[in-house]
């Protein structure tokens, strides 16, 4: 029975090329890795490595969810199944889905690490990154975030050379952080579990969470025009949609949030981030590129909290009710318009801190100062208009769940953040790639925005996806 339900939950959330092109991708990083020198980049690629895992651990609690389909609702929770044999093979389908992204993100720094216990870091890291998830719709938002925070700087301690975190087995403290990681998850795994054989009454308890939430701030534009009211909104709040899984698609995790509460972490963030720098300018760390890690280290994390920012910008649109009122170039004009204007004003912390950085000597500061104003925001709008035509989804309901299969179409939305992920890290390296390609991103995401003729085939695109 476990094998035929397995093969049953597999099959209705993935598509068969999509599985294959999983497969040929963790194959093809971990070709890659042999092509990496272990020399002159260890240092690089360890800070690189515990900025990313601090990053992904707090987004997948904070906006992590399980894979859970309107079918799953309708007809697979209503069958008189084991409990274990349920939560196995879903447990096993949100691994394959969220928790392989680690051998994508690390399989190819094999060789650069070199470490004797990696197999075993990366299969701990993609357990802990699984569970979180599968955890987060049994826990209050202000419980998800607490512990969001709190997980994120128990990782970046690695950085102080502590040997008990998550990321410090990729920073120098093998044998403490291996140790830490196989703890964190058989934890971690264990309320999972236990999460997933009471699956139904935790989302039951997070739709009511949801309901009452919006029952209790509710948005009003009375009296304002209708471009007032769309930067009112964007302006005052900003989305973060967050996919379960890397590739998208059969729940999103949306949450709103005040602007100023959002400036306000990222100005702690900044000011963070501006002592880590000065701490780990040249005269601290040398590597053969030369550059700050620290600045890296943001550069890639800003780029993928853009594309988070991004995704929500479609994704919570009724567009039966905003293009009423508004010719649809016109409305999605001033709505990219009010999204930069929104996301420029909490990144302005970074930026002023790579400015003080770059006032008081750090040149290397210029290129990260360049990511900030200008790749971020480019690609920010080149992500939206992407994801709006690649593989538009829309948030139905309050429990967000939706009829949809993982395929490569929709996987395809994360494409344009590994350009720009690159671009970041590059651009922090060499200043001119920033001030060029931050330049160029701009003018081409100007262009696009301005093009009356492509939102009309985004509308287009929208109506064939089910928008109402």
């Amino acid at each position: 029975m476990l094998f035929s339900l397995l093969k049953f939950v597999l099959r209705t959330r993935f598509s068969r090329p999509f599985l294959i092109f999983i497969v040929i991708m963790v194959g093809y990083s971990a070709v890659i890795s042999q092509t990496i020198p272990r020399t002159g980049m260890g240092i690089i690629f360890g800070y690189y490595a515990t900025g990313i895992v601090a990053f992904f651990l707090a987004m997948a609690l904070a906006t992590g969810g399980v894979m859970v389909l309107k079918s799953d609702r309708d007809y697979l929770f209503t069958l008189p199944l084991s409990t274990r044999d349920l939560s196995i093979s879903i447990f096993f389908s949100q691994f394959i889905a969220f928790g392989v992204t680690v051998l994508l993100m690390f399989a190819y720094l094999s060789q650069a690490f070199g470490s004797p216990l990696l197999f075993v870091d990366l299969v701990s890291l993609a357990l802990v990154f699984t569970s979180l998830g599968v955890i987060a719709p049994s826990l209050r938002t202000r419980t998800r975030v607490a512990l969001s925070i709190g997980l994120a700087l128990w990782t970046l301690l690695a950085f102080a050379n502590f040997p008990f975190s998550p990321g410090s087995a990729f920073n120098g403290n093998l044998y403490g952080g291996t140790a830490t990681l196989l703890a964190l998850a058989a934890v971690t795994v264990a309320f999972a579990f236990r999460g997933l054989s009471r699956i139904e009454l935790d989302m039951m308890k997070s739709m009511v969470r949801t309901s009452s939430s919006d029952i209790k701030s509710p948005s009003t534009f009375v009296g304002k025009s209708p471009l007032g009211a769309i930067y009112s909104m964007n302006l005052s709040s900003m989305s973060l949609a967050g996919r379960v899984n890397m590739a998208g698609a059969s729940r999103y995790v949306s949450r709103r949030v005040k602007t100023w509460q959002v400036l306000a972490v990222t100005s702690v963030a900044g000011a963070a981030y501006f002592i880590f720098a000065l701490y780990l300018g040249p005269g601290t760390v040398s590597t053969d590129v030369g550059s700050l890690p620290a600045e890296i280290l943001v550069a890639v994390v800003l780029a993928f909290l853009g594309f988070f920012f991004s995704q929500s910008a479609i994704t919570n649109e009724r567009v039966w009710l905003s293009l009423t009122s508004l010719p649809a170039a016109s409305y999605f004009r001033h709505l990219i318009a009010s999204r930069v204007i929104s996301l420029m004003f909490i990144l302005t912390p970074f930026a002023v801190a790579d400015a003080a950085l770059l006032v008081l000597g750090y040149q290397g500061a210029l290129g990260a100062l360049a990511v900030v104003l200008a790749v971020i925001p480019g690609s920010f709008v080149l992500e939206i208009c992407w994801a709006a035509f690649v593989a538009p989804i829309q948030v139905k309901g309050d429990d967000l769940t939706m009829p949809a299969q993982f395929n490569l179409r929709q996987m395809a939305t994360g494409l344009p953040l590994t350009i720009v992920m690159v671009l970041a890290a590059v651009a922090s390296l060499l200043p001119i790639v920033a001030e060029v390609g931050g330049t160029a991103l701009c003018i081409v995401a100007a262009l696009l925005a301005m093009n009356g003729g492509f939102w009309s085939r985004v509308v287009t695109r929208l109506t064939e996806a089910g928008f109402i």
